[in-house]
């Protein structure tokens, strides 16, 4: 049986029964890496160098037996290894001892699987699976399509013939697999699983949300689940679980088997989420669209909530019950509330002197709506906090205030916070993080840093040591413009990156104007004449100001993928900058003096500020370096108002668009959304797009997911505009020869 071939060095994961007889566990047991890849140890370098000896072009695992190499059963799978383990660097340690872990499964794609949302704790959405690459890509066919059924189920209002759909939002579900089936979470929280193989839909749980009246923020749109898989279990508690948020806040764990509630959670299968905290959560003004996260049997949950619910009572009593954004940690197997860590701190806590006029003691959001990553061998779950009450307007809320918009570690086993990073002081343009962390190892000048990197609306990537939160480059205070509004003290400084570069625009001048012709120029300036514009950071105005990036960003949900062989950070990005108001308002009436206004505006549908609209940037992350950055397609070229340039212009970028990028080893793989959706890939190293294929039905930024299955190499994407069913489609890729390889 050949281990790994002359072409391609990558681990080749159906070769691993093979080499398990002679005490294999993972790709460390031929490489320096838990995913493989050309960089290959002691043993890996033997068997290259008998390969030479032999004159042969493939390599055999059984030549190991010549090497005296013994099948030892004893051995245990040693998890969450660094990508750079044994290179010869030394590993960074922590300031005090963190205990370190062993999992009753890593939760990696290294097995050919795609067990967590964002591919593993990591959020590095990378899979090592080498079959689906620049050369073979052409050859991908599809071979199976999973609909949602249509739903006719009698509406809130009672109209029964009314098809829900998305209720306004288009499908942005990620799915798993996990062995040979695919999990799928539809808009209305309706759990399915599918034959990975086949599409055959194998059963349906569903809560019955779709019944109930619309959530708040983006209503019934829903993203992803979580998979829990226990060491120990005996023959009353099923192993494995789906771990499911219901949009109207349920934290469920359903069979893997059947998709039955589990009876021994929470109470008959669930746990409800309003309640548990320090004042409950209000249905009215909370939702649940994000995948929960499973790390050292810890269920983690975040919340999405309202943002405007400042203005859900009127006058004195705006204060009241707003909803709070807390995190809290939950035991996968009984449900049972283990911590909440209180994202506002509260009376003798740090942070708490950063809420000027006690406002600790009312304020609310401060959320994590996305959802977290997770460095499994430390111990640490990473928090992507957002921004306070009220996002535009914080004169009632004085200081720094933590942790809103902060990058926040804590202790998985207990919620107890161990470092924080607040990415944005005293949030007052709604730039909350809204994306998951990402986890990785780099070499800087011969050391490896242990990294958490993240992406945010306003253009930066943030780079931060994982076990201290100290920055890995110096990231400087810089004066911040003040506020112009009556109450609003605005932070005096903000902190700037010095490295890596923002991978987008930031702020705006008359110099940024689209000026593709005199036309666009024209119009542009109209729009932006009678308005205030500014570096980064300026505050909203009375006015009116040119809020660049935009509160969609920059950086939004679908975040950054890593390529942890290379080191190479990816991330999407869209240039599209909102016109925000401050509006006067009765205060004797609402209790607060303003409320913020918005919008995109458009000319005839362009922007009117200069493209690229939306880009793909890649980061060289060893160096802090931008490798490549590039349109994010060609973007509406053939618009009436740019007929007279057509011929000349260079891409400009999708409007809009902000995918989610799955990286292999040498390619990455995005969805692309226009007139027909395509699924589309670029070369990992430069950027160009080298293949390109039409989808079915409306893309919306979520993430291609890929896996591994007899023999043969899957890519799944999901799809689904607002009056369009829920839709899974199936790429497929055989290894060798498809007739024979089953």
């Amino acid at each position: 049986m050949v281990l790994c071939g002359l072409a391609n060095l990558q681990a080749r994961p159906e070769f691993f029964v093979e080499a398990i007889q002679f005490g294999a566990n993972d790709c460390t047991f031929c490489h320096h890496s838990v995913a493989g890849g050309k960089a290959v140890n002691e043993r890996g370098e033997w068997l290259l160098s008998e390969r030479i000896r032999r004159d042969v072009v493939d390599i055999d695992v059984n030549w190991l037996a010549d090497r005296g190499e013994q099948a030892d059963d004893s051995r245990t799978l040693e998890v969450g290894s660094s990508s750079l383990a044994k290179t010869g660097v030394a590993e960074p340690q922590a300031k005090e001892a963190a205990p370190t872990s062993r999992l009753p499964m890593d939760y990696t794609t290294q097995w050919g699987e795609w067990p967590s949302y964002g591919g593993g704790l990591k959020s590095q959405k990378y899979s090592p699976l080498p079959y689906i690459n620049k050369e073979t890509i052409h050859n991908l066919e599809l071979v199976w399509i999973w609909e949602a059924l249509i739903d006719n189920a009698r509406s809130p209002s009672g109209d029964s013939s009314r098809r829900r759909f998305g209720a306004g939002q288009p499908f942005k579900g990620t799915p798993l697999m996990v062995a040979g089936k695919v999990y799928l979470r539809t808009r209305f929280s309706t759990v399915v699983a599918i034959d990975a193989e086949t599409g055959v839909q194998l059963w349906e749980y569903d809560p019955g949300t779709r019944l109930k009246r619309r959530p708040p923020m983006f209503g019934f749109a829903t993203r992803g689940l979580a998979y829990h898989k226990q060491a120990n279990c005996d023959a009353e508690t099923p192993c494995e679980r789906i771990v499911l948020l219901t949009s109207d806040g349920y934290l469920t764990a359903l069979d893997l088997d059947t998709g039955k509630p589990i009876e021994s959670f929470g109470t008959a299968g669930k746990v409800d989420l309003t309640q548990g905290l320090r004042r409950p959560l209000d249905r009215t003004q909370a939702s649940w669209s994000h995948p929960a996260l499973v790390c050292n049997d810890v269920v983690v949950v975040g919340s999405q909530l309202d943002d405007a619910s400042q203005f859900q009572f009127r006058g004195k009593d705006w204060k009241r019950n707003l909803p709070l954004g807390d995190v809290r940690g939950f035991d996968p197997l009984t449900g049972k509330q283990l911590w909440v860590f209180k994202t506002i701190p509260q009376e003798g806590e740090v942070g708490v002197e950063t809420w000027g006029n006690e406002s600790w003691k009312w304020m609310g959001n401060a959320n994590v709506w996305s959802t977290f990553s997770c460095d499994p061998d430390l111990g640490y779950v990473y928090l992507p906090v957002t921004a306070a009450t009220s996002h535009m307007y914080g004169g009632e809320r004085p200081g720094d205030n933590l942790f809103s918009t902060s990058v926040v570690a804590l202790d998985i086993n207990t919620g107890a916070r161990i470092w924080h990073f607040q990415i944005t002081r005293h949030d007052i343009w709604d730039y909350d993080l809204p994306t998951q962390p990402v986890v990785a190892d780099i070499v800087i000048e011969g050391q490896v840093r242990k990294i958490v990197a993240q992406v945010t609306k306003v253009g930066y990537l943030f780079v931060l040591d994982r076990i201290t939160g100290e920055p890995i480059w110096p990231i400087e205070d810089r004066p911040a413009p003040p506020s112009t509004l009556r109450g609003e003290v605005a932070a005096a400084t903000q902190p700037h990156p010095t490295k890596p570069p923002p991978f987008e625009l930031q702020g705006f001048s008359l110099a940024d104007i689209n000026d593709l012709t005199p036309e666009l120029r024209r119009r542009s300036l109209e729009i932006v004449e009678d308005l205030d514009h500014g570096p980064l950071y300026t505050p909203i105005s009375e006015r009116g100001i040119v809020l660049n990036p935009g509160i969609g960003g920059g950086a939004n949900w679908p975040g950054a993928s890593f390529d942890p062989i290379d080191r190479l950070l990816f991330v999407s990005s869209r240039r599209d900058p909102i016109i925000a108001k401050a509006i006067p308002i009765n205060e004797e009436r609402w209790g607060f003096p303003y409320r913020d206004n918005w919008s995109f505006t458009r000319i005839d549908y362009l922007p009117y500020i200069k493209p690229p609209w939306s880009s793909i940037t890649a980061y060289a992350m060893d160096r802090g370096e931008i490798l490549w950055q590039v349109p994010n397609g060609e973007g509406p070229k053939d618009h009436a108002l740019l007929e007279s340039v057509r011929s000349t212009l260079p891409d400009l970028g999708q409007i809009g668009a902000n995918p989610s990028i799955l990286v292999l080893p040498d390619i990455i793989v995005m969805g692309h959304y226009g007139e027909t959706s395509h699924l589309k890939a670029l070369d990992k190293a430069t950027g160009e797009e080298i293949w390109s294929i039409p989808i079915v039905g409306y893309y919306s930024d979520s993430a291609p997911v890929t896996y591994m299955l007899r023999n043969k190499q899957y890519l799944l994407i999901s799809s689904g505009h607002v009056m369009e069913p829920a839709r899974l489609s199936a790429y497929r890729i055989a290894v060798g020869d498809q007739e024979t390889a089953d």
